[in-house]
């Protein structure tokens, strides 16, 4: 595998500073003075108001972001293709796990932007789009707790996490965590709160992860049900 960072913030309400930083640092990470970030909006069903507020964020890094457009049916994959396939850096944006990955797998994209991560692509995410670009995440069918099921994301950062919901105790997590148990796969989850940021850098020797900005929860299961670790510390 060639070697690549990901970025995965939690972005949460009342941490702008915080979460500037952290898209500083991963433009840093980067390696270019001014890099073309490809924009990917599926998330949030490509909103301009929501793409305006999250390319605030860039301000001064000297990058520059363009919109890969995919929500619409009518959208031109080809060019959202070769925008991905341009930029140096991909930026997956908040809102609706689930149906930011079900229009990428729709358009036929989620496996273009695995490839461009096994290139060497750098990404980073916020919010919904940080979960989108881990291996799974979890939905509640008629939101009903006991039809909880989970679906597989994009996996370039290979482990499972949740963004911003320390405030509940990282409930949807906790439900990941036991349904992963069950099926004997990687039950292990890391909360990245509202003002953190966990940094995978890929590599040939799997991933390292590095918690920035605040401590990252872990979540683990014992005996089939999710139970705290400590935390990774900030760097």
């Amino acid at each position: 595998m060639t070697r690549t960072t990901v970025h995965l913030i939690g972005g949460g309400p009342g941490a702008l500073l915080q979460t500037r930083r952290h898209v500083k640092q991963a433009v840093h990470d980067a390696g270019k003075k001014k890099p073309l970030v490809a924009y990917v909006g599926a998330a949030s069903n490509d909103n301009v108001g929501f793409q305006k507020l999250l390319s605030g964020l860039f301000i001064g890094t000297g990058a520059r972001l363009e919109a890969v457009k995919l929500a619409r049916k009518t959208a031109k994959v080809s060019t959202a293709r070769q925008l991905l396939a341009d930029s140096d850096m991909v930026f997956m944006s908040g809102g609706d796990v689930e149906h930011g990955m079900r229009i990428l797998d729709d358009r036929g994209v989620s496996d273009e932007l695995r490839r461009l991560a096994a290139a060497g692509k750098p990404f980073v995410g916020i919010s919904a789009g940080s979960i989108m670009t881990c291996a799974h995440w979890v939905r509640f069918p008629g939101d009903d707790d006991a039809r909880a099921e989970p679906f597989p994301c994009l996996g370039i950062a290979p482990l499972h996490m949740d963004a911003h919901s320390e405030a509940d105790g990282w409930s949807e997590l906790r439900v990941l965590v036991k349904l992963l148990a069950r099926r004997n796969a990687d039950a292990i989850g890391y909360g990245v709160p509202s003002r953190g940021c966990l940094r995978v850098e890929l590599g040939d020797q799997g991933a390292r992860l590095t918690a920035l900005g605040a401590p990252i929860a872990r979540i683990a299961a014992k005996r089939g049900e999710p139970v705290e670790k400590p935390p990774l510390p900030p760097k």
